[in-house]
């Protein structure tokens, strides 16, 4: 009984954490006044800044990747517990996401910066409502599951498994990855953009489309000719149909 009580209490700390890491990143890249904006701090010179941050966003980039691929899942999981799997990933994010923001180099360097009301307005909610639907794409492919909850309530109640992942609804039937392109919209959508947020943008989008390589051949391996017929009629990040 202990142990099933502290499962869920670790798949719940994990939940929390994870959408507590979310909140940090969207006030981070919001440039509010807070100590832990992006441009909040003293700026240095900007290629040394932006060397460190692109190791910073790159290195967040790579756990994600590396913990994502089925051999290391299957070497993972000799250590810790299957149902634990998702709940530890989301652990060790909320780490790397503090490190990130923690030892980001400010480089406040205008790009440009909207000063009017109505238009900073509208993309202040542009900005949320981004990641309101990159939030919401968690649902369809299963929320709980992708928040490691669904896994340790199985193992506990010893129910089978649900099974997740894959899914043709909501939004993947108009893209094949809507919470990657959530995150390489939303470094733009800013009134005030600084050299430093250009970094990040830019460094999210080049991670994106490489990772991108790597998650789409591990579908394939996956659900082999479904992942390949859904490929081939759903487009990738712009919502564009091709021609048969």
């Amino acid at each position: 009984m202990l142990r099933k009580t502290l499962t869920l209490l670790y798949a719940a700390g994990g939940y929390l954490i994870g959408l507590a890491s979310i909140a940090l990143i969207i006030t981070f890249l919001a440039d509010l006044p807070l100590p832990w904006a992006i441009d909040a701090g003293t700026p240095g010179a900007f290629w040394p800044s932006a060397a460190v941050n692109l190791a910073l966003l790159w290195g967040f980039g790579l756990h994600h990747s590396i913990t994502a691929r089925c051999w290391f899942k299957r070497r993972w999981t000799r250590l810790i517990p299957p149902e634990l799997e998702r709940a530890t990933y989301l652990y060790m994010t909320a780490g790397l996401t503090v490190l990130l923001v923690w030892l980001w180099q400010p480089s406040p360097g205008t790009v440009w910066h909207v000063t009017d009301p109505l238009g900073a307005g509208l993309l202040w909610t542009a900005y949320l409502g981004v990641w309101g639907l990159m939030f919401s794409a968690t649902f369809p492919i299963g929320h709980f599951r992708f928040f490691g909850l669904a896994q340790a309530w199985e193992r506990v109640t010893e129910e089978p498994a649900s099974g997740a992942g894959f899914t043709g609804r909501w939004l993947y039937a108009v893209l094949r990855h809507p919470i990657s392109l959530g995150w390489m919209l939303v470094p733009w959508i800013t009134p005030h953009m600084t050299m430093g947020q250009l970094v990040f943008a830019l460094g999210t989008a080049v991670y994106v489309l490489i990772a991108t390589i790597f998650e789409e051949a591990d579908l394939v391996a996956e659900l082999g000719e479904t992942y390949r017929d859904y490929r081939r009629r759903v487009p990738a990040f712009l919502p564009i149909r091709r021609p048969r």
